[in-house]
């Protein structure tokens, strides 16, 4: 496999940050080589400065920029991934936000960043055992991705063993069809009608109205601290009065300027009105 030279990872890195907001730091150029590979040879290219060429000036090049952020924003996940943020929520935030808001509208959650839909359906199973019936037609779970292969991944529902490797057993028998010849697992037509997915880049704004809650986790590890603060104003804008933002444990909001207050490790409330 032809390696990636310096000068011509810098590119790609400015590419990549221009178009998503993500930063990849200099130990990322294996990666970057392992995953454009195939789109170089594919199209018939001879190096890496070719085809970053070909994408800002070729004609084909708008077309190629999704299959170039496709394969750069593909990251390992798997369901139940930290649960205990999630049946937070489910204890302590939603019976919170039922009280104050009025009763012909919905709670709304955003998984924001949601890669091949793990968290939104792992969300999504966790209201449907835990949430009454009549509390869970008042909830709208949104999902959205920039990677467009990763969303055709969940809204198909298909998964190998290995994305289930931490949910409880009881899950995997009510929740999921097992194809043992193909040793795949299919989330069930009622999960997946819950989640509604969208193409959406975080720098940009979402507009579908605002949420009493957002997931973005494991996210913003990926932006330097002008996209993360970007990423955040848009968040501010998107929440209800008083909602809150649920990160991953290995970010925080502490030592950034924002509208957001800690609530507890991984949990922020905005200040106020939004």
């Amino acid at each position: 496999m032809q390696t990636v030279q310096d000068y011509e990872f810098q590119l790609i890195k400015g590419l990549i940050y221009k178009s998503t907001g993500i930063f990849l730091k200099d130990h990322k150029k294996t990666m970057v080589a392992n995953r454009l590979h195939n789109r170089v040879k594919c199209l018939g290219l001879r190096s890496y400065k070719q085809y970053y060429d070909y994408i800002t000036a070729e004609p084909g090049g708008r077309q190629e920029l999704s299959h170039f952020i496709n394969s750069l924003t593909t990251n390992e996940t798997f369901f139940f991934r930290h649960h205990e943020q999630i049946d937070y929520c489910i204890r302590h935030i939603i019976p919170e936000r039922r009280q104050n808001v009025p009763h012909d509208q919905p709670i709304r959650i955003w998984s924001a960043g949601c890669s091949s839909g793990e968290e939104p359906y792992s969300i999504a199973i966790m209201l449907d055992d835990k949430v009454s019936k009549t509390d869970l037609r008042r909830i709208d779970l949104l999902a959205t991705d920039i990677n467009q292969e990763m969303l055709d991944r969940a809204c198909q529902g298909i998964y190998h063993a290995y994305a289930l490797h931490d949910t409880p057993h009881l899950y995997i028998k009510k929740y999921f069809h097992h194809d043992r010849m193909n040793n795949n697992y299919q989330i069930v037509r009622e999960i997946r009608n819950r989640v509604h997915y969208y193409k959406h880049n975080l720098l940009t704004p979402f507009h579908k109205g605002k949420f009493d809650m957002i997931f973005c986790r494991n996210v913003l590890i990926y932006f330097d601290k002008e996209s993360k603060n970007k990423v955040l104003n848009h968040f501010v804008n998107h929440l209800k009065p008083n909602g809150f933002l649920i990160l991953s444990y290995s970010e925080s909001l502490l030592t950034m300027r924002s509208n957001f207050t800690y609530v507890r490790p991984s949990v922020y409330r905005i200040h106020g009105d939004s």
